[in-house]
């Protein structure tokens, strides 16, 4: 168990934000932690990377306790967070060799990873400039670039891809993937529901501070609803719909009557779905 938290409880006041929450992530998985704002997300991985304490529960990362052992979670994961870190008056070759040679690369070895994550990202023709002339699409690539510098046993990203454009943003599901390939486990938290679709092996749903969903992806769709036949005018006017397997026998049922020109569509849930069923809006 890469990383383990049991009974994790956070307020603010007399704002509960996290109300006895349990999550794990195994090697080579990828979890993606969803939930509306003020659900806990952030404040989860701000106790699993040792920057906030919790109240009550346990953590630990690596088999290192959080609170306990900071500096052995600290050495464990790589985190990208929802705002840029990086440093503006190093350029940004600068930045990822800094933090290669940090993490243990050789002189040479830091600057061919700068340099290759520079191009992936599409920020070599700015490597040489201060980061903080960079705008703030191209900061924010340097600083999934900082995460993505070594493998990490752990790789934990808050909203990695907002501000990225599509191509950016395939390329970093790809290097995601090939993470969790080579072992590490991989906790993200994000609010594009096609990301955690595409990327997570489970899905952990938050509401009010607790998990009210944790399964892969399909099992989570499957468990809102069944899949159903739309039945429409070529207008795309609805006829009628029919709850489905979508067998010969049950789009014979719902053509019986159908004009000649009519249109039919399966229907299958989504994580939207998923979401919309399982969590509430937080009050302000």
């Amino acid at each position: 168990m890469m990383i383990l938290a049991q009974g994790l409880t956070k307020s603010y006041g007399s704002t509960a934000v996290l109300q006895g929450l349990d999550l794990t992530v195994n090697a080579g998985e990828v979890v993606a932690l969803l939930g509306p704002n003020g659900a806990g997300k952030t404040t989860t991985i701000g106790i699993l990377t040792t920057l906030l304490a919790a109240d009550a529960g346990v953590a630990s990362v690596c088999g290192h306790d959080v609170g306990a052992e900071p500096e052995s979670v600290r050495r464990a994961i790589s985190v990208t967070g929802q705002s840029a870190s990086v440093d503006g008056m190093l350029t940004g070759r600068e930045n990822l060799v800094m933090l290669g040679r940090l993490r243990g690369l050789a002189p040479a070895a830091a600057t061919t990873r700068a340099d290759e994550l520079l191009t992936e990202f599409g920020i070599a023709d700015a490597a040489n400039r201060r980061a903080s002339t960079y705008s703030g699409g191209m900061r924010r690539k340097l600083d999934l670039a900082l995460g993505l510098i070594v493998t990490p046993p752990v790789l934990i990203l808050d909203e990695p891809t907002t501000g990225l454009d599509t191509r950016s943003r395939s390329w970093l599901w790809d290097q995601v993937r090939a993470t969790a390939a080579d072992g590490a486990a991989v906790l993200v938290t994000t609010q594009y529901l096609e990301e955690a679709d595409q990327l997570a092996d489970r899905v952990v749903v938050l509401d009010h501070g607790r998990a009210v969903a944790n399964d892969t992806p399909a099992a989570l769709k499957a468990s809102v609803a069944a899949p159903r036949l739309e039945l429409a005018t070529a207008q795309g006017t609805p006829i009628a719909e029919h709850h489905t397997t979508a067998t010969v026998a049950d789009l014979r049922a719902l053509l019986a009557d159908a004009p000649d020109d009519a249109h039919v569509t399966l229907r299958t849930p989504t994580l939207d779905d998923v979401f919309l069923e399982l969590t509430t809006e937080v009050s302000r």
